[in-house]
């Protein structure tokens, strides 16, 4: 009796939510949180009979009844307890600031935290032939080529960071390469630097998104301001103006917007009032963001860039009389001739190091890797 019992209750435990599911999931949330297209249905043909199970597994895994319910109880569970979600690559931090602490091909950011990926000498030297072979090159066509990195949110707001995870050394694979490549006179910049600056009074980064908000990147921009003309525009002579509520893209990969919503937008306003930038017609190529405006300085910016760039585009286009950006997956060598470059501004995130590893293969249109490549969940979005 017992044994027909359990089989009845382990054949219910099979059908059952599935039945349930189709009866009530017009009232309960089947939203789809994550950066991406849920896997579908696999193709039932012969030329496709090896795949079938492991999309057929994936299917299930994106498709399972009740699913966003499980997931958010797992996520309320693991923040309360063990302070980490592994739904997602993401760290729960203190006071819930989330950290996508991505660890993938191309892309390691707990190591970048921990101080455990550092370059070796070999590794430092080869960097530093590709930027001055890009460098060289674009100097002998008129144009000047400047690497900028966006640090990882960690880097900035680390007191947030479990104190669990623990960081070996003082410094991280940037804070290490950074300064042996401008002593070598090669223009490559740590944005963190301005950041770090106010961190402390301003809040320069989304809490439960992965980019800096609209104060870090104004000052990352003048950053590049400073370095490209000699002269940014102070914190201190814009205004800042808080705005709604918000969430961020973290917390929906945790399914978890409706928990995670009190960080606060801000808009800038005051800066460069006497110039308009405007964005031009829609670009028939994806991924080009055109901007012209009535700067005094006629020259034109290039800004090849992770999702990160997106964020100089209210700062950026007022240099410039011709402000063209264009993120990794969109972009082209066709560019140069397309637009009368003089500027190049070329920037990651820290996380994205093979972004910054292959600098000449990007900037040549050669890197296969780039080729169908998504955009992390930080993605345009990094």
């Amino acid at each position: 009796m017992k044994q027909k019992l359990f089989i009845a209750l382990f054949i219910l435990s099979l059908i059952g939510p599935p039945v349930s599911f189709m009866l009530v999931k017009d009232f309960i949330d089947t939203e789809n949180y994550e950066n991406r297209t849920l896997a579908s249905f696999p193709r039932l043909a012969w030329d496709n009979v090896e795949q079938i199970p492991g999309e057929f597994e994936a299917f299930l895994n994106d498709h399972a009844p009740y699913k966003n319910f499980f997931v958010n109880l797992n996520t309320r569970l693991e923040t309360r307890f063990f302070g980490a979600a592994s739904v997602a690559p993401i760290t729960v931090g203190t006071d819930n600031w989330l950290f996508y602490t991505v660890d993938a091909e191309g892309e390691d950011a707990l190591s970048d935290y921990q101080h455990v990926n550092l370059y070796t000498t070999d590794e430092q030297e080869e960097i530093a032939g590709k930027i001055q072979g890009v460098v060289e090159e674009m100097a002998e066509q008129g144009i000047c080529f400047y690497v900028f990195e966006a640090p990882n949110k960690e880097r900035i707001y680390g007191k947030y960071m479990p104190k669990s995870i623990r960081v070996y050394g003082p410094k991280s694979r940037l804070d290490a390469i950074i300064p042996e490549l401008q002593n070598k006179g090669l223009p490559v910049y740590d944005l963190a630097d301005s950041l770090r600056k106010y961190a402390e009074d301003y809040q320069v980064f989304c809490k439960y998104d992965t980019h800096w908000n609209l104060v870090g990147s104004f000052l990352a921009s003048q950053q590049i301001s400073q370095v490209v003309f000699g002269n940014s525009v102070p914190l201190e002579e814009i205004t800042i103006v808080p705005g709604d509520e918000t969430s961020g893209d973290m917390a929906s990969m945790l399914n978890m917007v409706n928990e995670f919503h009190d960080d606060v937008s801000f808009s800038i306003e005051g800066y460069l009032p006497e110039i308009t930038a405007e964005k031009a017609e829609p670009s028939e190529h994806e991924g080009i963001t055109v901007f012209h405006s009535d700067s005094p300085n006629e020259q034109t910016l290039l800004v090849i860039a992770d999702s990160f760039g997106e964020a100089l585009m209210p700062f950026l286009p007022k240099l410039y009389q011709t402000a063209v950006f264009s993120t990794f997956t969109s972009y082209t060598p066709e560019l140069f001739s397309w637009y009368d470059v003089d500027d190049v501004i070329y920037l990651n995130v820290e996380r994205n190091q093979r972004y910054f590893e292959r600098i000449p293969e990007v900037v040549n249109g050669t890197y296969a890797g780039i080729a169908g490549e998504e955009e992390s969940a930080a993605g345009v979005q990094n």
